[in-house]
């Protein structure tokens, strides 16, 4: 008989002891402006919600202090945040995986170093992927740092509309939106063909049964690719807008269209194409909200479903820092 560990839960779906309920795990490159923030909303999250917690962090040879600051993480909170430091930068898939293959949770949040948690309650979200198997990753709201809603969800591209995006971009006017959602923002749970990877909730079986990401693709579209193969092994992408993040995101592929990273970029778009198609047509389909009969909109509409909380005006700073020390 396998004793469980003091202190430790176990895994619903898998019957294994585990010492935490989520494992957030974050890379960072040249961060330091962002990483006490997004740390700081971590924690506090947790701690008010009485969730076990680890963040593995990921440093891809940053040269400012990030490296120095994730440290002094490590040392106020030696048995929840782990460091491992990369000579340089080494993209965003193979870095992610080192981390995802040492999460000793039940549930993951892959989680940018640029982002904090603002709103709403992580115990739903939990709740909802051990209890569903059709629920591949949920994604919830990101609001930018002048309180609009990021369009972090969006329909699968075909190469075409990535292509008209680049005249625009060199001219320095906003790309074209042919991949968006019209009625985005949704404010109901929604089914979605695609989400970005700023923040994705999963379930860690899925690492199993889908796999680790494609570390043939570097930077992006990693994200395009993970959902295409959720898709394909018969689980949903899911917006959720009742837990918001602000997301300070930095596009640098859009800042810079003609630097090295973009052009990893555009190589990770041919990937992607040539594993999933959609070169000139998109595959049929839109956004779909949870319908009466799903057994997944039953529990939401019964436990989970809140009211959309108000995020006009907020910005950086103002949820509070204060900390609890472990």
């Amino acid at each position: 008989m396998r004793h469980q560990a003091p202190g430790s839960r176990t895994d619903t779906m898998t019957g294994e002891a585990t010492m935490f309920d989520i494992s957030f795990v974050t890379l960072t490159w040249n961060s330091e402006r962002y990483v006490r923030n997004c740390f700081d909303s971590i924690i506090t999250q947790c701690v008010t919600e009485d969730l076990r917690f680890e963040i593995i962090v990921v440093d891809n040879g940053s040269r400012d202090g990030s490296v120095e600051l994730v440290r002094e993480y490590c040392t106020r909170f030696p048995d929840r945040i782990r460091l491992l430091a990369l000579g340089g930068n080494r993209g965003t898939t193979y870095p992610r995986n080192l981390a995802l293959k040492q999460a000793r949770s039940p549930i993951i949040c892959i989680v940018d170093s640029d982002t904090e948690f603002l709103s709403g309650s992580l115990r739903p979200v939990l709740t909802l992927l051990a209890a569903h198997a059709t629920l591949g990753i949920i994604a919830p709201r990101l609001i930018l740092p002048d309180g609009s809603v990021q369009h972090s969800v969006k329909r699968f591209p075909t190469l075409l509309d990535k292509l008209r995006k680049v005249p625009r971009i060199l001219a320095g006017h906003k790309a074209t939106r042919d991949d968006f959602y019209r009625a985005f923002p949704f404010d109901c749970s929604t089914h979605v063909e695609t989400a970005i990877s700023a923040c994705w909730f999963l379930r860690a079986d899925l690492l199993g049964s889908v796999g680790l990401l494609d570390e043939g693709i570097f930077y992006s579209p990693e994200d395009l690719d993970y959902s295409a193969r959720v898709r394909d092994a018969g689980m949903r992408v899911v917006y959720y807008p009742h837990l918001t993040l602000l997301h300070h995101t930095q596009q640098i592929s859009h800042r810079r269209p003609l630097s090295r990273l973009s052009l990893s970029h555009l190589k990770g778009l041919v990937r992607y194409h040539l594993k999933h198609g959609g070169w000139l047509v998109r595959p049929a389909g839109g956004p779909m909200p949870w319908s009466a009969g799903d057994d997944v909109s039953k529990r939401l509409r019964r436990e989970h479903v809140m009211p959309q909380e108000a995020t006009t005006g907020l910005r950086h700073g103002e949820r509070s820092r204060e900390v609890m020390r472990p």
